[in-house]
């Protein structure tokens, strides 16, 4: 039995949601409300000592981050696999799926706090409760960043290099797609699973202009919307409302370009 937890625009939760669709297995989903930090509750945390999402429970077992648990879903149930069999194209596949672990999914934390959610967490927190929920996070980097964050916005000091990194992997991905139709070769694989949630959030934000001159990647991104699994892992999940988090700038009538296209400039 499967289990996931999850939070519906994670992009990490999106990453592995992605993952099971494509290997078309079926697993029971628990929805963490990270607005509501049940992330750092003490029955979650025994499931995930980090306080992220997401969590996969298999058959009792808990299996944490994202990167691992796709790998591990491959391991576990090899049918439809999602790692190409060539060790030369396996290999492009982790060098694609290691980029949010290395850097890049700090980068998106970065710049979707200071875009959207900080304004959000401040309006639904008190300041006691703000230095209460930053106290509780396990992460003390994590927790000094969103600090800066929820004081300076999109003009705290570290912003910009985090906008310059997304614009780099986007520019990777360009020359990449040049040698084949996925990232890994010629097949989807956990390398798509990695990166798309990454581009759909730049999406959510209202910045798809930073790939308007990259058509391979506009390519690659509107192919991935038309899988199936697509619909089944990102578009089921929409933002849930209430007062849970809300990435969707893009609908909202928020403008970042300017600012962002600035930072990139500079």
């Amino acid at each position: 039995m499967l289990v996931l937890y999850h939070h519906n625009i994670s992009v990490c939760a999106q990453k592995v949601r992605l993952a099971l669709a494509e290997k078309k297995l079926p697993h029971e989903r628990r929805h963490i409300n990270l607005m509501k930090a049940e992330q750092v509750s003490p029955d979650y945390l025994k499931i995930n000592p980090k306080g992220v999402v997401p969590a996969l429970v298999h058959d009792g077992q808990p299996v944490t981050e994202s990167t691992v648990i796709m790998e591990y879903l491959d391991d576990a149930f090899p049918e439809r696999p999602l790692r190409p069999a060539a060790p030369l194209a396996r290999a492009r596949m982790r060098v694609w799926a290691q980029v949010p672990d290395a850097a890049l999914h700090a980068a998106c934390g970065t710049v979707t706090y200071a875009a959207a959610f900080a304004d959000q967490i401040k309006a639904a927190n008190s300041p006691a409760a703000l230095k209460e929920r930053l106290a509780k996070l396990p992460d003390r980097a994590r927790a000094w960043r969103q600090e800066q964050l929820l004081e300076k916005g999109l003009d705290a000091p570290f912003v910009a290099d985090a906008v310059k990194l997304h614009d780099k992997v986007l520019g990777d991905m360009e020359k990449t797609l040049t040698a084949g139709a996925w990232l890994a070769g010629d097949t989807f694989s956990i390398a798509e699973c990695a990166i798309a949630p990454y581009v759909l959030r730049l999406d959510r934000l209202g910045l798809a202009r930073m790939w308007e001159k990259r058509p391979r990647v506009a390519d690659w991104y509107a192919r991935l919307q038309a899988r199936p699994s697509w619909a089944e892992a990102i578009t089921a999940f929409p933002v849930l409302g209430g007062g849970d988090y809300d990435d969707d700038l893009k609908s909202k009538g928020v403008n970042i370009w300017p600012k962002v296209k600035a930072l990139l400039a500079a």
